[in-house]
């Protein structure tokens, strides 16, 4: 019986029992432009984590202790020391009314909540209705470490500030201290240590506003595409589990919890320091799972109510009991995505019954659930098809993604053949459930995962590393596929290649090197916008379509993932002191298809004015024309992209000096060893925050313009090789040809180790 565990009446309409409004209070929705609030301790990082979110999100930063001393003329500790604490917690009930009541929208706000009070209890929860809140955390031992009293006080004084501190906030982000994970990090100057931070945190707050991350070209992993989820306890997490496995192509990570974890006084602290390590490890949605007895599921609803939601999970399960509860649960979930779960005793499909769908059917719509779960156990290989089938009925019923498998170990084709969400684990350690690799390996036998080949092709591709980090994926996701070069020297062999049969496996896809990335555009059926904007692919997916005669014919897509893996590499080594503003500067340096990409990069990144030198003076002028007219015919007349005609011009004077440099010219001539000699005026390098350097290009040679670069890595430029940007736009490019998450962990080490084995200069 699908629903017999259902406590309660039949569920009435959706119009009989009015739903919360999803924008009122409590509701963890909020306006776009919302003031956020950051609480937490002395020492937790609330400063430094606003002032990171204020540039991110371009919203105005209002330090309190600061706003107090522009109301008060004294800082708070200055106050309290001239008129006592008493005094101060009458006065800092009106200047927090003050800034919560000025500034309710576009501002992020750090610091209040020093007083500890009743009062600003209530003040805070009220603004808490609508507006997000956010307890910022810190390692206990670090806080006491920052304050330096002694441990008795520290402990009281915590336990004090924890509870008044949960009590008026409505999520928790638990501040980590980064730690170099590589040893060649050791170059990066000391501030980007924060900027894993600043992906994380950023990324968090884009969740809390309904806007999470998501992979450019993967499939949704709620889609019917054979998506995956690592199984994943909080067990393995405290055993220090090499995260490498948790960005290794699963689709999402279910974090399952028992009831003795999600029961603990303590769980709260660890389930935010976790949620913050496996973001920090990973780019997949996780989904908090209950593994739990009907017995224990009222105490599971209220971990939901009260603790895994501050945490704003990309989704959770919950089992079909206790409406009410639900119903409060799914009135503050925020934009986490409710997950319908059912477990019975029996197979799956053996004993269905179908009149019970309409009632499920009502149960989901009234209680707001956007998936469901359903599991069944003492099957055996032959119920493997019936399941199959009550999925598909559950599917044209329901309109809404099923999951749908037996649990055991003697019938795991279920789990093969469910094609959303199915549990894998990091090895096949329990018989019930498979790794990834042996996930993919099945469906490749069953016909289910074709064979493709990929190509990249062009010319001078000797050097190329991309067929080692694409089929190094490939093996550790157990894809069947084959990525291969093929060296060519006239445009017409490209055609060839896409019309030719290829042997061993369908063509999947081609890299388009130089000097073709133009000249394929005729070629294709349909471009990506952004591979439009620059007149440029490098990246062709094949498809095939169905005409209504039946006859099947290839569909040619065409990408430009150079920008991606360029644009990507400036973001995440650009310092915080370096943020781009208003009056930011570019300097690109060569002409030719690279230099294209590399300026539309600035561009999506927020970069409005941008200076190109090239030594062949035509080339820049005619880069400068293409994107200025580009510029216009867009509607922004703020963008204007600037020729400077000699190494030995002064940097123009109006303008700051840049702190972004993208050299786009190869390391030696196409077709020889011979090294090209070349360097820029040291003069438009000294920009007083340092900036970030990105050598486009890789090979056996160190390049004139990086050995000019590696000394002014000691004024604060950060350098950046050519196989970070190949790892980079790899990621893309796997993701494009495979429509599955890029193992990006397998994807560098292959780069590293390839880079190793040939010689190539590297930074690693």
């Amino acid at each position: 019986m699908l629903a017999g565990n259902m406590s309660g009446s039949h569920p009435q309409s959706p119009s009989s029992t009015p739903c919360p409004d999803p924008e009122g209070p409590g509701s963890r929705r909020y306006s776009t432009d919302a003031t956020i609030l950051l609480v937490g301790s002395f020492g937790a990082g609330k400063k430094t984590l606003g002032l990171i979110a204020s540039v991110a999100l371009r919203r105005r930063f209002i330090d309190f202790d600061e706003f107090f001393r522009g109301q008060i003329q004294y800082s708070p500790q200055e106050f309290i020391a001239e008129h006592g604490f008493k005094r101060y917690r009458e006065v800092v009930i009106k200047v927090s009314r003050d800034v919560l009541t000025k500034y309710q929208t576009g501002c992020v706000i750090a610091g209040l909540g020093f007083a500890a009070s009743p009062a600003q209890r209530q003040l805070l929860v009220t603004f808490a209705q609508h507006h997000p809140i956010v307890y910022v955390r810190r390692s206990k031992a670090d806080l006491q470490h920052f304050v330096g009293i002694n441990p008795d006080t520290f402990d009281h004084i915590y336990e004090l500030e924890n509870v008044f501190f949960e009590s008026c906030s409505n999520f928790d982000f638990f501040n980590i201290t980064e730690e170099s994970s590589h040893q060649a990090e050791s170059q990066i100057h000391a501030s980007l240590k924060l900027k894993e931070l600043e992906r994380i945190f950023v990324a968090f707050l884009h969740r809390i506003f309904g806007n999470p991350h998501k992979q450019i070209a993967s499939a949704d992993p709620f889609s019917a595409t054979h998506t995956y989820a690592l199984d994943l306890s909080l067990t393995q997490l405290e055993t220090n589990l090499d995260p490498e496995i948790l960005d290794a192509g699963t689709d999402a990570i279910y974090l399952t919890l028992n009831h003795e974890e999600f029961s603990s006084e303590d769980i709260l602290v660890g389930l935010s320091r976790y949620m913050t390590i496996l973001r920090k490890h990973t780019r997949v949605p996780i989904i908090l799972d209950a593994r739990t007895g009907p017995e224990k599921h009222s105490s599971y609803l209220k971990f939901l109510e009260t603790v895994a939601l501050r945490v704003a999970p990309d989704a959770f399960t919950c089992a079909l009991r206790n409406k009410e509860i639900i119903r409060r649960i799914h009135a503050t979930k925020g934009h986490s995505k409710m997950i319908a779960v059912h477990h019975q005793t029996g197979p799956l499909g053996v004993e269905m019954s179908p009149s019970e769908i309409p009632n499920l059917r009502m149960w989901l719509e009234d209680l707001g659930f956007e998936a469901l779960r359903v599991t069944g156990q003492h099957a055996v290989p032959e119920d493997a098809l019936a399941c199959v089938t009550f999925r598909g009925m559950l599917i044209n019923a329901l309109n809404i993604p099923v999951i749908a498998y037996n649990t055991d170990s003697e019938e795991r084709a279920s789990i093969l053949l469910n094609p959303t969400l199915s549990p894998i684990e990091v090895s096949s350690t329990r018989g019930s459930i498979l790794s990834l690799r042996d996930m993919q390996h099945a469906l490749s036998s069953l016909s289910l995962r074709p064979n493709k080949l990929f190509k990249i092709v062009g010319q001078d591709l000797r050097h190329s590393l991309s067929p080692a980090m694409h089929n190094a994926a490939y093996a550790a996701c157990g894809l069947p596929h084959r990525y291969e070069y093929d060296e060519i020297q006239s445009f017409g062999e490209i055609e060839a290649i896409l019309k030719a049969p290829s042997f061993g496996g369908f063509l999947g896809g081609l890299i388009i090197s130089l000097p073709f990335k133009n000249d394929v555009l005729p070629l294709l059926d349909d471009i990506s916008p952004d591979a439009r904007d620059i007149n440029a692919v490098n990246t062709v997916v094949l498809e095939h379509k169905f005409q209504p005669n039946g006859v099947r014919t290839p569909f040619y897509r065409g990408y430009n993932t150079d920008y991606i893996g360029i644009k990507d590499c400036v973001h995440s080594h650009l310092s915080p002191a370096n943020a781009i503003r208003g009056g930011s500067t570019a300097l690109i340096i060569g002409a030719g298809g690279m230099a294209h990409a590399a300026v539309y990069a600035c561009y999506q990144l927020g970069v409005r004015r941008i200076f190109v030198y090239n030594r062949t003076l035509s080339n820049a002028q005619k880069l400068a024309r293409y994107y200025n007219v580009w510029a216009r015919s867009k509607g922004d007349n703020i963008f204007h992209l600037d020729v400077l005609q000699s190494i030995q011009d002064p940097w123009p004077s109006d303008f700051r000096l840049p702190t972004i440099v993208i050299s786009c010219i190869p390391g030696r001539h196409v077709g020889t060893q011979s090294p090209i000699v070349f360097q820029v005026s040291d003069a438009w390098l000294e920009s007083p925050t340092g900036g970030v350097f990105v050598e486009v290009g890789y090979g056996p040679l160190k390049t004139s313009l990086m050995e000019q670069m590696t000394p002014w890595s000691m004024k604060g430029w950060v350098i950046v090789d050519g196989l970070n940007v190949l790892v980079k736009q790899g990621i893309t490019q796997y993701e494009l040809f495979t429509q599955r998450p890029a193992p990006v962990h397998i994807m560098r080490r292959a780069v590293q180790e390839e880079a190793i084995k040939q010689g190539y200069f590297h930074m690693w």
